[in-house]
């Protein structure tokens, strides 16, 4: 939805052990094996070991708002109205590709989310987000850094609400600002 992929099966491949705490509820389960084996084989490149969704819920892009692949050589803005609806909190993370690391820039930021020191919001309470390699020229508050090349930010999202679940709340897409 909008450029975002949802992932909220990527880690549900395991039904012969269920951890301390985790739920054994069929609608975070896996039942096809060959599914199982996909989703695991993905989960493994992508960073084993992360939350079953009803703890935390990931959903990553890696275009645009015209389909095009993310690139530091533009500039970007997310504007989230209304914010990840969580019990937990939220945050977005920049990777680089294709090697999916955290991109070093001179602010020293990985993310941006709800606990971000000196966040700003729109006047309406919604809150843009600008994603660019270049410093902007507003104020950094709201600055998530990319790297100079390709990139995939991934929104992850901590007790995620029904809504999140159930698709009823869709992040926007990540809008190029430099058409």
């Amino acid at each position: 939805m909008n450029g975002w992929k949802l992932t909220l099966h990527a880690f549900d491949y395991n039904l012969d052990f269920f951890e301390v705490g985790a739920l054994d509820d069929d609608r975070f389960t896996i039942t096809d094996p060959e599914l199982r084996i996909v989703e695991r084989a993905a989960a493994a490149l992508g960073g084993l070991w992360g939350n079953h969704a009803y703890e935390a819920a990931y959903i990553m892009t890696y275009v645009d708002d015209q389909g095009e692949q993310l690139t530091g050589s533009r500039t970007y803005t997310l504007r989230l109205d209304p914010t990840p609806p969580v019990g937990g909190f939220w945050s977005l993370t920049m990777y680089s590709m294709p090697d999916f690391y955290l991109v070093t820039n001179p602010i020293d930021r990985y993310s941006v989310g709800d606990r971000t020191p000196g966040i700003v919001r729109d006047p309406d309470g919604a809150l843009t987000i600008t994603i660019s390699h270049e410093r902007p020229a507003d104020p950094d508050a709201n600055w998530l850094p990319s790297p100079a090349g390709d990139f995939r930010p991934i929104l992850r999202m901590y007790e995620p609400d029904d809504a999140v679940l159930s698709r009823a709340w869709t992040a926007p897409a990540v809008v190029r600002s430099d058409h």
